[in-house]
């Protein structure tokens, strides 16, 4: 289960705008003044990150109208320009969020990016001032009984510590619907509050994010491995989805330098001569130096903007221009005549994977309201498979996120492309994927078989002006059956 991360308090929404909260954190004594046995490495480091540390406090839905819910949790600075790291159940379904920095005053946030089945998110403030980011670490060589602390905001309590060990490695643990591999536990303590701080090594590295805790348990913690936020971070930001240009450039994650992992054909960075290995030393003129820094510059960029980057190939440094692109797209279907409701067939017959249903012969067919493992017309409990093939009615252009939950295997299909690929045998999964999408009707297919067990299927979406939900029944279409 989730940990349940936040105290609850009650306010009239007409309060909201104009309440400001207060750190009650103090300075730390100033360390000249302090004898040398008392400056241990462990204060040293706390000292240091303290700043790169905020408190975070959301106003959420209470369920009443006017009456929202005060909760809080905590993020750590991953961006110079304003950016923290926190967990998606944080900041999820809020209305409106402040920040608190160590001995700082309240900054409201926005939400840029998240992701829920990461439990993962990107806030930003406005800072007249450069912020200073956490160092980041690897999670590929921790040692079991090493030392690590935890900075966060426990009941309230911001900027709090705690102190552990890294007590497991390669935990998976589910929150909800949300599966999370490859985490770190810690014994370190943790509270409501702590979610999406940062977990920091004795190097003074954040190596994990603080998550969920086991309940019913004492000191049995668990955090998101910095590695792995390494790695989903492009698909977190997706910024030539979000903004609608296209580069071309993936980065090496797991380097401490900006080193171009690959470049896509007849992009605009293989238009500019990139190639594989550069490594990115400033774009724009401004200093990129870790992996982070290249997806945050490209925030907010624009087709057809051009950009100027500075690269190392070989021990030279070279100045290359490039133009950003127009992103492709799936182009709408024409006009063609529809109906209400997605067709379905059903298959009967058991697999381990997903078949190739087209080699198939299906038992029966309809059209159905939702996309759901128990269609009305399938009275089978184990050891079928069904394919949904349709159209999705998409009212705004912009940037969707859809997510997709199964028990067993199951596939997402928009136009020709797989979008989320969530195969094989598995207990509930929820994985998601990330597309641009025009405004009109979009071919959509979902593959899935169960085999035994318990049975899931749930497609859900957010996008412009739209919160994660299902999919509405009203948006759903299929081609007249003959």
């Amino acid at each position: 289960m989730r940990i349940n991360t936040f105290r609850s308090y009650y306010i009239f929404s007409a309060l909201v705008a104009n309440i400001l909260f207060f750190s009650d954190a103090t300075s730390q004594s100033d360390l000249s003044q302090i004898s040398e046995d008392r400056k241990t490495k462990t204060v040293q480091i706390i000292n240091d990150i303290l700043p790169s540390v905020a408190a975070i406090q959301t106003f959420k839905e209470s369920g009443t109208d006017g009456i929202y819910n005060l909760q809080v949790g905590s993020a750590s600075v991953i961006h110079e320009d304003g950016y923290l790291l926190t967990n998606e159940h944080v900041v999820s379904g809020m209305v409106q969020g402040n920040a608190i920095l160590y001995n700082s005053q309240p900054k409201h946030f926005k939400v840029i990016a998240s992701m829920a089945s990461e439990d993962l998110a990107i806030i930003k403030i406005n800072s007249d001032e450069k912020l200073k980011p956490v160092p980041i670490g690897r999670s590929n060589d921790l040692l079991l009984g090493e030392p690590v602390i935890t900075i966060g905001n426990p009941g309230g309590l911001n900027h709090s510590i705690s102190t552990g060990i890294i007590s497991g490695l390669n935990r998976s643990t589910s929150t909800g619907s949300t599966f999370l591999p490859w985490m770190i536990q810690t014994s370190a303590a943790v509270s409501g509050g702590n979610s999406g701080g940062p977990l920091i090594n004795a190097l003074g590295q954040q190596i994990g994010t603080i998550t969920s805790k086991q309940l019913g348990s004492e000191n049995i913690n668990f955090a998101i491995s910095i590695d792995r936020i390494r790695e989903v971070l492009p698909n977190l930001l997706s910024p030539e989805l979000r903004y609608g240009f296209w580069l071309g450039i993936e980065i090496q994650m797991l380097s401490d330098q900006v080193v171009v992992k690959s470049i896509k054909d007849n992009s605009p960075a293989s238009d500019s001569k990139f190639i594989a290995g550069d490594i990115i030393k400033s774009v724009n003129g401004t200093q990129i130096s870790h992996p982070f820094d290249f997806y945050f510059s490209l925030i907010g960029l624009k087709q057809n903007q051009k950009i100027n980057m500075t690269i190392l190939r070989e021990n030279s440094t070279i100045d290359l221009e490039v133009t950003l692109g127009e992103l492709k797209l799936i182009d709408p279907i024409e006009t063609i005549e529809v109906t209400q409701g997605i067709s379905y067939k059903l298959y009967e017959g058991q697999w381990d994977k997903l078949p190739d249903f087209n080699k198939l012969k299906s038992s029966s067919s309809g059209v159905a309201n939702t996309i759901s493992a128990n269609i009305e017309s399938n009275d089978i409990n184990e050891h079928y498979g069904l394919v949904f093939d349709g159209f999705l009615k998409i009212n705004e252009e912009g940037l969707y996120t859809f997510n997709l939950s199964s028990d067993d295997g199951s596939q997402l299909i928009i136009g020709d492309n797989v979008l989320i690929n969530n195969d094989g045998l598995h207990a509930n999964i929820s994985l998601e994927g990330r597309t641009r999408l025009k405004k009109g009707l979009i071919p959509i297919k979902i593959l899935y078989f169960e085999n035994s067990g318990d049975q899931k299927l749930e497609l859900r979406y957010e996008g412009p002006g739209i919160r994660m939900q299902p999919i509405p029944e009203n948006l759903l279409f299929s081609t007249p059956t003959k």
